[in-house]
C-alpha cells in the first residue's frame, strides 16, 4: 500500500504530440505555398495563360487566377476529379479506365516538378539562412531561434508528425541542442540524433526521396464508391503501406500515439486542419486533453468552422488558440517574456494564453498581432514597452493607426518627459479619435499639443487626475475643431502660486463641443466662452465644488439635457432655450423655482415642444410642486413631461389639476387638434379629403401669426404648401404604381430575348458558364464565392443553379436567365415568409427592398409598410404583443432581413424588379 501511495505521488509526463505543416515552412522564408509553385511551373515553361498550366497538367485548373488555393485545395480537387469519374458508371469503361491512368501519371509528374522545385528552394533558403560550424556537421542559424521553439524541441515528451517534405525541424534541432564546446560535443551530438528520431515524416521527405502527393480515400467511406482499377493507385494510405520507410514512419506514429494515449496535448502548427490529412488527425484531436491551434491573421476562423463541422461543437472546450510565433526572430524584440507581454495585453486583440511554454514569449515589432493595435493603455509598468513598440514599428515602417489612447494611473515625470519626447508617439497624435487620462499626472504642455494636434479627436477625458504646472494657467480647446465630447472629472490644478487657477477657454467663435462634463474640481475652471461657443452643446453636466468661485453665466440655446449640482455653491446664471428635454438640479438653494427663470424662449419660438422632466434633487428650501411656477409654455396635454422633487413625481396635467387654478389657454387645445387633423390627412391618403380641414388650418395659422406679431405676406407660401401636400396625398398615383409594380416583373425575366440592351456578364456569370462546359468544378466555383466574400444564402442559391446546370444543356442566354429567377424566386420567398410572419403588404415590402441600398436610413417605403400593417391579426398569434411596440420591432426586424438577406440577393441580380 505504501508503494502504491508512493506511485501516486509521482506526476504524469506532460506529453505533446506536435503536428506540422506548410505554414511553419512558410514562416521560415521558404517559398513552399502553392501559389508559389503554379509560379515556378508559369516561369519554367514560360507560360502565360492559365490554359496552357492545365494543358501542361491537367490537376491544374483551367482557370486558376480567380482562386486563391492552398495544398488541402489541390488535394480536394484530386479527389473530385477522381470521384467524378467513378461516379459516372458502375462498370469497367474503357475510356474511363485511361482517364484514371491520365490522372495518376498528371499526379507523377506533378511529384517529380515539386521535388525538383522544393530541392532548389530549400537549398537556397540554406545558404541564405545558416553561418558555417567548422569542424561540425550540424547547421547553425545566422538568426537566433524562438525560444518557445527551443524549448519544445528539447522536450523529450514532445513527438513531430511532420507533414512537410523539407528537414527544416532537423535543422532547428541542431541549432538548439549541439554544443560545440569540447566538453559537451559528444554528449550534445548524442542528444540531437535523439531529438531527431522523435520527427517522423508521414508524407516523406526530399532527403529520403520518397515525397508523396495524392488524395485520401482509404480513411473515408468513399472507397465503397471506387470501382476502377488503379483509382487508388495515388491515395496516401495505398503508397505509405508499400513504401517501406513510409510504412515503418506510420507504423512508429502509431505506436506513440498509442502510448500517450488521452494523457497529451496536441500542437497544430503551420496545417489548415483541411483536406486529406483531416481523418488521421481527427482520432488526435478527440484523444487530445488540449489542442494548441496555431493561426495567423485570421484563418483560426476557417479551422475552427472546419472543427466544429467535423467533430461537433464539442471539440471547441478543448482548444486554446496561439497567434504564430516568429521563429527566427529576425529583429530586436520589444516583447521578451510572458510577463512583459501582459502589461500591454489589454489593449491587444489577439492573445496568448497563459502556458509555462510561453514564459519566456519573444515578440518583434514584425509580429501580426501589432499591425492590428488602434489603441493604447499607458501605464508606468509599460510605459517603456509601449513606446519601444511604438519606435520599432515606425522604424520598421509597419502602419498603425492609433483611435484610442488611456493614460492610467501614476507617471513619473521622466515617464511623461519620455513621453513628450517620443517623436514616434506624438507623430501618432493626428490619428487619436478618443483621449482617456485616468487617476495620472497629466503634463500640460503634451495636453496642449494633444489639442493641437490631435486633428480627428472627439473625446477627452480627463478622470482624477493632477495637471502639472509648467508655466502655462490656460488651454484653449476650440484648437482642436473636431473635439465634440470634453469630460473633466474630481481633477486639480497643482500651480506654485496657491491662488492660481487653471482655465480652459474657448478663442474661436465657434466650437464644435456636443456635450460637456465639468465636475468637482479643485482650481479648474472652465470659462464662459467655451459655453457661449459651442453652438452644437446639447448636454451639459456641472457639478461644482466648494472651492468654486468662477461664476458662470451662459445662455444655452441648443442644450437638450442639463444637469447642475450646487449644493456647495450659487445657483449659476444659466438659462436654456426652446429645444430643452430634461432640467436635473441638485441642491437647488432658493425657496421657489420660476421656470422662466431658467427656460427662455428663442426669437421666432414658440413654448418648449420637447420638454419632458423636471428633477429636482435635495433641494434646500423647496418641499412641495406649489413652489414651482410654470411660467413658460409647455404642452398641458403630455403624458411624458414629468416633475420630480426627490422621491415624488406627478405629471404636467396633475399639476395644473392641483397647484393651477387658470384655464388653460384655449389655443393650445385647438392647436393640438389642428395639427392632428391635417398630418393624419396627409398621412393616411385613404381618408378623404375635406375642405373643412384646410379652413381649420387656414384659420389657425392666421391666429398664431397674430399671437406671434408676424406679418401676413409669409402666409400664402405656407398654405399653398399645406394645400398640395393634401392633394396630392389623395391622388390615384399610388394605386398606378402598385399595378405597374405588379406587372413589371413578368416582362423582367419572361424572357431575356425582350432585352434588346447586350448584357455585360459579370465574372460569377462568366464562371457559371465555364461550370457548364465543364471547365471549373463545384468545389472552385464554391472557393471563388467565399474569396469574393459572398454571404451565405447567397453560396447556398449558386449551389442549387449549379446543381440544375448539371442536369441540362443551357445557352450562357438561359443560364443567366436561369440565375436571375432563382435568385428573385428565394427573394420573393423572403418577403412571402416576412409578409406572412408580420401582416404586412408583401407589395410594400418589393418596394422598399428594390430601392434600399446598404445603410440606408431611413428605410424606403417603410411608413407604407406600417401603414399596412394588421395588427389584431399579429395580436392573436402574439398575445403579449404592445401595439405601440409593435411597429418598431417590425421595423428592425426588416431592416434586418434587408442588410442579411435582400441586400447580397439584390446584388446578385441585373433586373431587380
Amino acid at each position: 500500500m505504501e508503494e502504491l501511495g508512493i506511485e501516486e505521488t509521482i506526476p504524469k509526463k506532460e506529453h505533446k504530440i506536435v503536428v506540422v505543416g506548410n505554414g511553419l515552412d512558410i514562416n521560415l522564408g521558404l517559398k513552399t505555398s502553392y501559389q508559389h509553385f503554379i509560379d515556378y511551373i508559369k516561369d519554367r515553361h514560360h507560360f502565360s495563360e492559365d490554359l496552357e498550366l492545365y494543358e501542361y497538367n491537367r490537376l491544374f485548373l483551367r482557370k486558376y487566377e480567380d482562386f486563391n488555393l492552398n495544398w488541402s485545395d489541390f488535394e480536394s480537387l484530386y479527389e473530385e476529379t477522381v470521384r467524378k469519374v467513378n461516379n459516372r458508371a458502375q462498370h469497367e469503361d474503357l475510356q474511363d479506365s485511361f482517364e484514371i491512368t491520365g490522372i495518376n501519371d498528371a499526379i507523377t509528374a506533378l511529384e517529380k516538378d515539386f521535388y525538383d522545385y522544393v530541392s532548389d528552394e530549400y537549398q537556397k533558403w540554406l545558404q541564405q539562412n545558416t553561418v558555417p560550424q567548422y569542424g561540425s556537421e550540424f547547421k547553425k542559424f545566422s538568426k537566433k531561434v524562438n525560444p518557445f521553439i527551443q524549448k519544445l524541441m528539447k522536450d523529450e515528451d514532445a513527438f513531430f508528425i511532420n507533414f512537410n517534405y523539407t528537414d527544416t525541424l532537423e535543422d532547428l534541432c541542431e541549432d538548439i541542442i549541439y554544443d560545440g564546446s569540447e566538453d559537451k560535443i559528444q554528449q550534445s551530438t548524442k542528444q540531437v540524433r535523439q531529438a531527431k528520431e522523435r520527427i517522423a515524416h508521414i508524407h516523406g521527405s526530399i532527403e529520403d526521396e520518397n515525397i508523396l502527393f495524392g488524395g485520401g480515400f482509404a480513411d473515408r467511406e468513399d472507397t465503397r464508391r471506387i470501382h476502377y482499377s488503379k483509382s487508388l493507385l495515388n491515395d496516401k494510405l495505398f503508397r505509405i503501406k508499400e513504401n517501406d520507410k513510409l510504412n515503418t514512419t506510420r507504423k512508429n506514429i502509431m505506436d506513440e500515439l498509442e502510448k500517450k494515449k488521452e494523457n497529451f496535448d496536441l500542437y497544430i502548427i503551420g496545417h489548415s486542419l483541411q483536406g486529406s490529412d483531416f481523418p488521421f488527425l481527427s482520432k488526435m484531436l478527440l484523444d487530445a486533453k488540449r489542442v494548441f491551434i496555431f493561426y495567423y491573421e485570421a484563418d483560426y476562423s476557417t479551422k475552427m468552422e472546419e472543427l466544429i463541422r467535423e467533430l461537433g461543437s464539442s471539440i471547441v472546450e478543448k482548444i486554446v488558440l496561439v497567434p504564430f510565433l516568429e521563429i527566427l526572430l529576425e529583429n530586436q524584440l520589444v516583447i521578451d517574456s510572458y510577463v512583459a507581454y501582459e502589461t500591454i495585453e489589454p489593449f491587444l486583440k489577439n492573445k496568448f494564453p497563459k502556458q509555462e511554454i510561453l514564459e519566456d514569449l519573444s515578440l518583434t515589432a514584425r509580429h501580426f498581432i501589432f499591425k492590428h493595435i488602434t489603441e493604447l493603455t499607458i501605464t508606468s509598468e509599460n510605459v517603456e514597452t509601449v513606446l519601444n513598440l511604438i519606435e520599432k514599428l515606425q522604424e520598421n515602417r509597419i502602419p498603425i493607426r492609433i483611435k484610442k489612447v488611456c493614460f492610467s494611473g501614476t507617471l513619473k515625470e521622466e515617464y511623461l518627459n519620455r513621453i513628450k519626447n517620443s517623436k514616434a508617439f506624438m507623430n501618432l497624435l493626428s490619428f487619436i479619435e478618443k483621449a482617456y487620462f485616468k487617476n495620472t499626472g497629466i503634463d500640460i504642455e503634451f495636453l496642449e499639443n494633444l489639442f493641437q494636434d490631435a486633428d480627428n479627436m472627439t473625446y477627452m477625458s480627463i478622470d482624477h487626475c493632477t495637471l502639472l504646472n509648467n508655466g502655462l494657467t490656460e488651454l484653449d480647446i476650440s484648437v482642436c475643431e473636431s473635439l465634440v465630447r470634453l469630460e473633466i472629472i474630481d481633477s486639480t490644478f497643482n500651480p506654485e502660486n496657491k491662488n492660481e487657477n487653471f482655465i480652459f477657454n474657448s478663442a474661436k467663435l465657434v466650437n464644435n463641443i456636443e456635450k460637456l462634463v465639468i465636475e468637482k474640481n479643485t482650481n479648474i475652471f472652465i470659462e464662459n466662452s467655451i459655453l457661449e461657443n459651442a453652438k452644437n452643446l446639447l448636454e451639459v453636466s456641472i457639478v461644482f465644488s466648494d472651492t468654486d468661485t468662477y461664476n458662470i453665466e451662459a445662455h444655452l440655446e441648443n442644450v437638450e439635457i442639463l444637469r447642475i449640482d450646487c449644493s456647495t455653491t450659487n445657483f449659476p446664471t444659466v438659462t436654456v432655450g426652446n429645444h430643452i428635454k430634461e432640467i436635473t438640479i441638485t441642491g437647488y438653494p432658493d425657496d421657489r423655482l420660476q421656470f422662466s427663470s431658467l427656460m427662455k424662449s428663442d426669437e421666432n419660438s414658440l413654448g418648449f415642444p420637447q420638454f419632458q422632466l423636471l428633477q429636482l434633487n435635495s433641494p434646500d428650501n423647496i418641499r412641495s410642486f406649489a413652489e414651482l411656477e410654470i411660467d413658460v409654455l409647455l404642452d398641458v396635454f403630455s403624458t411624458n413631461i414629468k416633475l420630480i422633487i426627490d422621491e415624488e413625481s406627478i405629471s404636467i396635467m396633475e399639476y395644473y389639476k392641483k397647484y393651477k387654478s387658470v384655464a388653460v389657454d384655449p389655443f393650445l387645445i385647438t392647436t393640438k387638434e389642428i395639427m392632428e387633423k391635417t398630418f393624419t390627412s396627409i398621412l393616411k391618403p385613404e381618408e378623404t379629403l375635406s375642405q373643412e380641414i384646410v379652413t381649420d388650418f387656414e384659420e389657425w395659422y392666421d391666429e398664431l401669426s397674430t399671437k406671434l406679431n408676424h406679418a401676413q405676406e409669409g402666409k400664402e407660401p405656407i398654405l399653398t404648401l399645406i394645400r398640395e401636400k393634401l392633394s396630392h396625398s389623395k391622388s390615384p398615383n399610388k394605386e398606378i404604381q402598385k399595378t405597374t409594380n405588379e406587372d413589371a416583373p413578368k416582362s423582367d425575366f419572361d424572357s431575356l430575348e425582350n432585352n434588346e440592351q447586350p448584357i455585360d456578364y459579370t465574372k460569377t456569370e462568366k464562371l457559371l458558364f465555364d461550370y457548364a462546359e465543364a471547365k471549373i468544378n463545384s468545389e472552385a466555383f464554391t472557393i471563388f464565392l467565399r474569396d469574393e466574400n459572398k454571404s451565405q444564402v447567397v453560396i447556398d442559391i449558386y449551389k442549387q443553379i449549379l446543381d440544375l446546370i448539371e442536369h441540362q444543356e443551357l445557352t450562357e442566354a438561359e443560364i443567366f436567365q436561369l440565375k436571375e429567377q432563382q435568385f428573385k424566386r428565394i427573394r420573393a420567398e423572403i418577403f412571402n415568409q416576412f409578409s406572412e410572419k408580420w401582416f404586412v403588404s408583401n407589395e410594400d415590402l418589393m418596394l422598399s427592398a428594390v430601392q434600399y441600398k446598404k445603410g440606408m436610413e431611413p428605410i424606403p417605403a417603410i411608413g407604407s409598410i406600417i401603414d399596412s400593417r394588421d395588427f389584431n391579426k399579429y395580436k392573436k398569434i402574439h398575445p403579449d404583443a404592445k401595439k405601440f411596440k409593435y411597429p418598431q420591432q417590425m421595423k428592425q426586424a426588416w431592416q434586418k432581413v434587408l442588410e442579411e438577406q435582400i441586400v447580397p440577393l439584390n446584388e446578385e441580380l441585373t433586373y431587380l424588379m
